[in-house]
């Protein structure tokens, strides 16, 4: 592991619950790894590029082989530095609050982005999925209201964590670690016990590259 992307995917900054247990295990990281190079990417604050008609008429194109309009190439030359500048990276640190049983509106954009026929994932001709992003390694921290991971009979409603595992296993990274930080609302005792296992179970995820 030599170039580390971390995402941030939380609007809250300094009060994001993920944010504190990924900046806890990134420095338990750096202490491991003395020579690596880390770039932070706060998805509420970057410019995005919209993923629109002219984008989505240009991959139609572009997946048939047609002459693509200048407009819709220029929009695929803008998609193309995001997927480059993600696939420039070895290791993937994704820090992420739960919205609603899913992720946050910006980091759906950005995957969005990313997942592209061609730049991170390819369909050989019997329609068979190659991921483009192999041999790299990802750590989740996911943070929830509720105590996900704790109560089977609530873990049905999570599309956060099953939902980027699933992502990140279609463009092909398999090696993924994660965080719960759960559940972050309720007593103040409660939501201090829920932080304090997240900060142990980052040192432990930590201590395992």
């Amino acid at each position: 592991m030599k170039r580390l992307l971390m995402v941030g995917a939380s609007p809250r900054g300094e009060r994001s619950r993920s944010g504190m247990v990924a900046d806890h295990l990134l420095a338990r990281l750096e202490a491991r790894h003395p020579m690596l190079e880390v770039e932070r990417l706060d998805l509420f604050d970057a410019a995005l590029p919209a993923f629109d008609q002219n984008a989505v008429e240009g991959r139609y194109h572009l997946l048939a082989g047609n002459a693509v309009d200048p407009a819709q190439a220029a929009v695929w030359h803008d998609l193309k530095k995001w997927t480059d500048h993600f696939l420039s990276f070895d290791a993937l640190l994704i820090a992420t609050p739960m919205w609603n049983f899913g992720i946050p509106y910006r980091l759906k954009h950005y995957i969005d982005i990313l997942t592209q026929p061609g730049l991170t994932f390819r369909n050989d001709s019997q329609g068979n999925v190659e991921g483009l992003a192999q041999g790299r390694r990802a750590i989740i921290v996911a943070a929830s209201a509720m105590p996900f991971g704790s109560l089977p009979e609530i873990d049905g409603l999570d599309f956060q964590l099953a939902y980027l595992k699933a992502w990140l296993g279609f463009i092909g990274v398999t090696d993924i670690g994660a965080v719960r930080v759960a559940g972050t609302f309720g007593p103040d005792e409660a939501v201090a016990a829920a932080m304090a296992q997240a900060f142990a179970d980052a040192d432990r995820l930590a201590d395992t590259i």
